[in-house]
């Protein structure tokens, strides 16, 4: 609750989000819900306050794409 309270929720949740919706997409999507979803992705990647956060996300989600990484979280 205290991550909810200080705002914090979007530095764990949004880009937990974020990586398990990669991994959908790179498992179970068709070509026109990737493209859709890949531009979302990079949209919201924008909206993740801290640098920090945002360029250890944009880390694990090139490891989900170039490696097969999975299961990833903040």
């Amino acid at each position: 609750m205290s991550l909810c309270k200080s705002g914090q929720i979007q530095n764990c949740c949004h880009p937990n989000a974020l990586m398990t919706l990669k991994e959908y997409l790179m498992d179970y999507a068709g070509p026109k819900t990737k493209e859709i979803g890949e531009k979302l992705i990079k949209e919201e990647l924008k909206n993740i306050p801290k640098e920090k956060v945002r360029a250890i996300a944009e880390k694990y989600l090139k490891e989900i794409e170039s490696e097969g990484k999975r299961d990833f979280r903040f």
